[in-house]
């Protein structure tokens, strides 16, 4: 079984208690692929790198965990760079600079040719799901539905990603259903703007894929997921100490998905796993998002430490 990720992989410059920013290795996508590796799963990233010093630790960063990256062309346009500002909460925020960025620089025909033969999820989201990437993506889509293969979406809203936000959203509601799973925050589905009650606007979500399984995570209240035989859901970890939230939704997910990957029970018609799967899946994401949140930036668990977690915590 293979992963493919497709989406952003770009230099987070989050600001420090002495008000300078540092860069770190960032993107809701690379984070993804980061995640699934060190959860033990095969997966690849295809998205291309810049040929400047960023993309060559980028690059770099993802060979050292084991992601493969068929990808041999390096882009000639820049790194993708986000200043990002953390709250007392430790809830980050995002300025994006995303024009004329390498991650972006990739055809269909490409894309397709770096495609691992055994592939049953393709992930992507966020920044990859903006409006000039739509008719791409539309496309993958649906060439992933013809190959039977599992589409994965974070749709991980950054309204500062595009300056048409009506078209930013409305795009990202048309791909609800052309995919088979998809994660949503609160902050997320409160974007979306469906309904003020932040359940019944999931559950709306859910109704638009018309099949799949949407999972809504809602930070310190854990996270439900909706199917076709209802929903589930499991409390969030208590934390002692919350470092940041930077990346704990991509490590959920990645997390969340190689969960129901180890159990074999993920195929075409995901609709159909069972309750007591969903269930475990989504508190063993729960738990390594938890983890994730006690270390300074997006820092993926592996199975071994989320498996030791779960043992030891006291909810």
């Amino acid at each position: 079984m293979t992963v493919a990720v497709l989406g952003e992989a770009l230099i987070d410059f989050i600001v420090g208690d002495d008000g300078a920013y540092r860069p770190h290795l960032g993107g809701s996508p690379y984070n993804v692929a980061i995640g699934l590796a060190r959860q033990g799963i095969s997966v690849s990233y295809l998205s291309p790198f810049s040929d400047d010093t960023f993309g060559d630790q980028l690059r770099d960063s993802l060979v050292r965990e084991g992601v493969a990256v068929p990808q041999q062309r390096r882009s000639r346009w820049p790194t993708s760079l986000a200043l990002v500002t953390i709250d007392d909460a430790g809830l980050p925020a995002y300025r994006l600079y995303r024009e004329g960025i390498a991650d972006k620089d990739a055809s269909f025909e490409e894309i397709v040719a770096s495609l691992p033969d055994d592939l049953q999820v393709f992930h992507t989201g966020s920044l990859a799901i903006t409006p000039s990437q739509l008719p791409k993506i539309r496309k993958l889509f649906r060439l992933m539905y013809a190959r039977g293969v599992i589409v994965s979406v974070d749709i991980n809203i950054r309204l500062r990603a595009s300056l048409d936000t009506k078209a930013y959203l409305d795009g990202v509601r048309s791909l609800l259903e052309l995919a088979d799973i998809v994660k949503a925050s609160d902050e997320d589905i409160e974007a979306l703007q469906l309904d003020p009650d932040p359940r019944r606007s999931a559950e709306l979500a859910f109704a638009a894929m018309k099949t799949g399984l949407l999972v809504f995570t809602e930070g310190s209240g854990g996270a439900v997921v909706i199917g076709a035989h209802g929903s589930i859901g499991k409390c969030a970890y208590p934390i002692a100490n919350v470092a940041d939230t930077v990346g704990a939704g991509d490590t959920f997910h990645s997390a969340f998905l190689a969960a129901l990957l180890r159990t074999d029970k993920l195929n075409k018609s995901v609709s159909e796993v069972s309750q007591g799967v969903l269930g475990d899946a989504v508190d063993f994401a729960c738990a390594a998002a938890a983890i994730n949140v006690s270390r300074k930036g997006c820092s993926p668990p592996t199975q071994a430490e989320v498996d030791a977690f779960i043992r030891s915590a006291a909810r």
